[in-house]
């Protein structure tokens, strides 16, 4: 299969190798055929890095895209809402069975917005921890929209990643305007999390004009490994990688 040749980025310190581009999952709920090739189709363009979710309903077109493009070229993120050791471990479970891999390479906390929460959701942290020792997993991670459960993190030595808020515009942010977030984002990435980013577009909130300018400020944001973008046309895969590609210049 042709695929663009791309320098990819070390996730820190979790030895994944990945595309500065990280294709977001959650929009593509409905036929699998459709799905599965435009994520085929992003594989070719050097986009390796693929976000999905137990929620989102996307399982069954990233397994059949990996089907065509190799499991050993893709790095998977999944997530889950699980706040206890058994939902945890049956998130994994369902992941595996539907994702159709033998290892998952980055296994989320989905959307953790306070401490409370960050706390509740400790027997999960510590089921996934467990599973990477088992090696069901590679890599434990948080998704959070909050400055105060970032920086929590950084206390986590089993929180191998943080999936952030990066925008100029502060869209999605709980508790910090986007200088704060910056802050706590540099600190992350700098004690060798793997760091990428989510929300450049606001989740749909940016449009028209101000989608490309959006995108190259993500796409050359310091304290991120990669920045992911959900897609659901050819279209936007194309002009979104070639925004990509032309910010790497």
């Amino acid at each position: 299969m042709r695929r663009e040749t791309i320098a990819r980025a070390e996730l820190g310190r979790t030895g994944l190798k990945v595309s500065r581009l990280a294709f977001g999952t959650g929009y593509l709920d409905g036929p699998v055929a459709p799905g599965a090739r435009l994520l085929v189709g992003a594989y070719e363009l050097g986009v390796n890095f693929w976000d999905t979710s137990d929620d989102y309903g996307t399982h069954p077109q990233v397994a059949r895209a990996l089907r065509e493009v190799g499991r050993e070229h893709v790095v998977i993120a999944t997530k889950t809402y699980a706040a206890t050791a058994t939902g945890a471990r049956r998130s994994v479970t369902k992941a595996l069975r539907e994702l159709r891999v033998e290892a998952v390479d980055i296994f989320l906390l989905h959307a953790v917005d306070s401490l409370r929460e960050l706390e509740t959701k400790e027997p999960a942290l510590e089921a996934l921890a467990q599973a990477r020792e088992a090696g069901l997993i590679k890599a434990v991670g948080v998704s959070s929209h909050s400055r105060e459960v970032l920086s929590r993190l950084l206390a986590l030595p089993e929180v191998d990643v943080a999936l952030v808020v990066v925008n100029k515009t502060g869209a999605w942010m709980k508790d910090a305007r986007p200088r704060e977030m910056v802050a706590v984002i540099r600190r992350l990435y700098q004690s060798g999390r793997g760091v990428y980013g989510m929300k450049a577009l606001g989740s749909g909130q940016v449009t028209g004009a101000e989608v490309a300018p959006a995108l190259r400020w993500a796409f050359r944001f310091p304290y991120a490994h990669s920045i992911c973008v959900g897609m659901t046309t050819v279209e936007e895969l194309r002009t979104n990688a070639r925004l990509w590609r032309a910010s790497q210049r």
